[in-house]
């Protein structure tokens, strides 16, 4: 096998780097060697930073699972329906592959809603083990929204399974094989008794099978839907506290409507009580106006209604050519 050393051309691209200082290439294989060992590959700065985003929670990948599974589920179950609208028709050919391919399909379906049912016991676990109360809370919503999901599509298929075992019940008991023949003795009639005894103990055979082929269907489809039935008590329990919350969600939506039109009439009297409070203010001003009027009228009045008395002078002296007042 052909090799190449590349080590010298690795080295000349880590020199070339900015973090490292550039210097001559050395082609000395021990003295390189020996340098790059010593050289780190991250600066000795305080300077450096490495940013780290923050990891979505544990339950995040379960709710995709979930998710995923679930669509695989929708795709397998259409299928299966048109197995069974297949299947269910009378036909001359062998149904032994389409009852392989239903009953593996109905295997898978059921192992998913499985599936399923563990990861949503998962979150469960998870939401146990966080610290923070909000976190708590958003993955018990979580799993109630997932087993929601999955109670829904379950309770789907479930009814599918029940009307197609309905269905065989009822084929089986019309007396007609999957080849669309009657099991009765009425085509041999005209047939001689020792050829009409030959041809029923022919027939008997195929018909018996076709009788345990069906009853073997109807067991299987019976087992799974007791066990959709068992996934189905398991995810209801999970459900009934969504019920609980979308009550009291409801119960609190009625509240803070009521405490909203409280809210609204009392803010129509407080708006009359400011504007009453308002003219209450002018009607008290003009009140002290008037008032002050009053009080200066009266003032007014006083002073003009006093008598004005004459003042008596003596009579004036002259002095040195001036008169003086004595």
């Amino acid at each position: 096998m052909a090799t190449r050393n590349r080590t010298n051309l690795y080295i000349s691209y880590r020199q070339s780097y900015t973090h490292h200082p550039t210097g001559p290439i050395k082609y000395n294989a021990f003295r390189i060697a020996d340098d790059d060992e010593r050289q780190g590959l991250i600066t000795g700065g305080t300077d450096l930073v490495i940013e780290m985003d923050i990891l979505p929670p544990r339950w995040a990948d379960i709710s995709d699972q979930v998710a995923d599974i679930l669509e695989t589920v929708r795709k397998k179950s259409f299928r299966l329906d048109k197995l069974h609208e297949k299947h269910a028709l009378p036909g001359f050919v062998d149904r032994r592959d389409e009852e392989r391919e239903i009953e593996q399909l109905t295997h898978e379906i059921t192992q998913s809603f499985r599936e399923c049912q563990q990861l949503i016991k998962r979150v469960q676990k998870q939401a146990q083990e966080l610290d923070s109360d909000a976190q708590v809370v958003m993955a018990h919503n979580i799993q109630v929204s997932l087993a929601s999901k999955v109670q829904d599509l379950s309770t789907q298929f479930r009814k599918k399974q029940s009307a197609y075992l309905k269905r065989l019940r009822m084929g089986a008991g019309t007396g007609i094989d999957r080849t669309g023949t009657s099991i009765s003795d009425d085509g041999f009639t005209d047939i001689s008794p020792t050829q009409s005894t030959q041809l029923q103990w022919s027939n008997v055979q195929p018909s018996d099978a076709a009788i345990i082929q069906r009853e073997r269907e109807i067991d299987d489809i019976a087992k799974g839907i007791i066990e959709l039935a068992d996934i189905f008590k398991d995810l209801q329990s999970m459900v009934i506290d969504q019920g609980t919350l979308l009550d009291r969600i409801d119960y609190n939506v009625e509240t803070a409507s009521r405490h909203v039109k409280a809210a609204n009439v009392e803010l129509d009297q407080a708006a009359n009580y400011h504007k009453q409070t308002r003219k209450r203010k002018i009607m008290l001003l003009l009140v002290l106006l008037i008032v002050g009027m009053v009080i200066i009228l009266f003032i007014r009045l006083g002073t003009a209604s006093e008598p004005v008395t004459p003042k008596h002078t003596s009579p004036s002296i002259p002095q040195h050519g001036h008169y003086v007042n004595r």
